[in-house]
C-alpha cells in the first residue's frame, strides 16, 4: 500500500481479486490512519484494542493483555500505565493469585470506548467508501464468520 503525490492512500491495482492482498492493505490503511482517527478520543490503536480487549474478553493480567495483542508485556505495561493515569483503566490484586494484578475497564474507559468504536467505525466506512452500511454489516459479519474458530478458540480467551 503506498500514497498518491498528494498524499492520499492507494492501494495497487494488483490487490484486487486477491483477498490475502485485500486484507492485508486495508489492514495497513486502517492502521495508518488510526491514530489519526482515535486522537479525537484521546487515544491511541494500541490503547484502543486494549479497552477493546478488556471490554470483550473480560479482566485480565497485562500478560493476558500482552498475549491478546501479540505485543511483548513491557510495551502492554506502558500503555496500561497511560491508561490507568487517564482513570480509563483500574488495576486491582487478583484474589486467587495476590501477585498478579488483574486490569479493569472503568466506566471512563467504557465511555471512551464507546467514542473510539464510532471513530474507528467511521474510518472504515470512508476507507471502504465503495460500500453501504448494508455491505459494511455484511462485511464485518463475514469476516466475524471467518474468523470465528479463531475468536472461539480456548488459546485466545484469556483464563476466567
Amino acid at each position: 500500500m503506498g500514497t498518491t503525490e498528494t498524499g492520499q492512500l492507494c492501494i495497487p491495482r494488483a490487490a484486487a481479486g486477491r483477498t490475502a492482498l485485500l486484507l492485508v492493505n486495508v489492514g495497513t490503511a486502517l492502521t495508518e490512519v488510526a491514530d489519526e482517527r482515535l486522537a479525537a478520543a484521546k487515544l491511541d490503536g494500541r490503547e484502543y484494542a486494549i479497552l477493546s480487549i478488556l471490554d470483550s474478553d473480560g479482566p485480565g493480567s497485562q500478560q493476558e493483555l500482552a498475549r491478546l495483542l501479540g505485543k511483548a508485556p513491557a510495551i502492554v505495561v506502558a500503555a496500561v500505565d497511560a491508561l490507568e493515569a487517564r482513570g480509563l483503566v483500574a488495576r486491582t490484586r487478583d484474589p486467587s493469585d495476590r501477585r498478579r494484578s488483574r486490569v479493569t475497564l472503568t466506566t471512563a474507559g467504557a465511555r471512551t470506548l464507546r467514542k473510539a468504536d464510532a471513530l474507528a467505525d467511521d474510518a472504515v466506512a470512508e476507507l471502504l467508501a465503495g460500500l453501504d452500511a448494508e455491505a459494511l454489516q455484511d462485511l464485518r459479519d463475514l469476516l466475524t464468520r471467518g474468523i470465528g474458530p479463531l475468536i472461539a478458540s480456548p488459546a485466545a480467551s484469556p483464563p476466567g
